[in-house]
């Protein structure tokens, strides 16, 4: 009888789909070995280094909530590799259930800082975060993330991709995200963003131009150099002491004019501060600057 039941068990452990959920593959980070990029350590960060998982860069979506199941994830991931392929720029999807930080904002800056994300010398990318121990959603963006995402079509991804969120669609929440993303970036840079570019460092600056300069002291310069030969042509000429020396009476009519005020109309018009892809409307990205030094944007919510 004890054979009989150890063999159901047996049986039944082959019967258990494996098609549920997996553990995100983390190491373990040592104050010897911190596992991060040398650039961004210095004294006052180094417990935030500690207290944040080191994951494997290429798996992208890290379901530390396990929120999907095995074929979920495969998808999600299929679709981020896609989208870092087609816009060289990163993709990063985060789950949790336990916020050892301060808030969202700070774990998503730390998560993909001391991780090794982000595509070029500016790590350009845009992460998307499920805090379900804070039921908030946060994106985070980095580099020339910044430029294509300002605050508007941040606020636009939120919208959409945190809708399915409270009815527990999370794998509806991130694929709409993915969509919506990459819709934005075909779009190419909103208008608020126009004269900014990234600089070296990874920060969003304001582009110098000098040929303003050029052009307003080229727009003096010429009519200058006209004036001048103006005035040399006519230095033999005598001027008039007396006004009267410049007047032909005979070409004068005298006459009596009335103005007679009827009415007044005034007209409005609308300013149009936005379309519907958000190219005219925000006041660019807003920035934070993360535990690391860098520079990132972004935006959350409740859910």
């Amino acid at each position: 009888m004890k054979n009989f039941i150890g063999i159901l068990l047996t049986i039944s452990v082959f019967l258990i789909p494996f098609d549920t959920f997996a553990y995100v593959v983390t190491s373990n980070r040592t104050e010897d070995n911190l596992q991060v990029r040398e650039e961004l350590i210095d004294d006052d960060n180094i417990e935030d280094i500690l207290n944040t998982p080191k994951v494997l860069e290429k798996e992208k979506i890290y379901d530390f909530a396990e929120l999907f199941t095995n074929d979920e994830k495969e998808e999600i991931k299929e679709k981020a590799l896609s989208y870092i392929e087609k816009y060289n720029m990163d993709l990063v999807i985060v789950t949790i259930d336990n916020n050892n930080k301060i808030n969202s904002k700070e774990y998503a800056k730390d998560f993909y800082d001391y991780n090794y994300f982000g595509t070029n010398d500016t790590y350009d990318g845009i992460l998307y975060l499920i805090d379900m121990d804070n039921r908030e959603v946060y994106i985070l963006t980095t580099g020339k993330a910044m430029l294509f995402y300002d605050d508007f079509r941040i606020n636009s991804l939120l919208d959409k991709a945190s809708a399915s969120l409270s009815l527990g669609y999370y794998y509806n929440s991130v694929n709409t995200f993915i969509i919506e993303a990459s819709n934005y970036v075909e779009l190419g840079i909103p208008e608020s963003n126009n004269g900014y570019e990234i600089d070296s460092n990874g920060n969003l600056v304001k582009i110098k131009n000098v040929n303003w300069v050029i052009t307003c002291i080229g727009s003096l310069l010429i009519p200058s150099i006209i004036l001048y030969f103006l005035i040399s042509r006519h230095k033999g000429i005598k001027l008039a002491t007396i006004a009267d020396t410049y007047l032909d009476e005979n070409s004068i009519n005298y006459g009596e004019f009335k103005d007679t005020y009827l009415t007044s109309y005034t007209s409005r018009v609308p300013i149009v501060r936005s379309d519907s892809s958000g190219r005219n409307r925000g006041s660019g990205s807003s920035i934070s600057i993360g535990s690391s030094g860098r520079s990132h944007g972004g935006g959350g919510r409740k859910f």
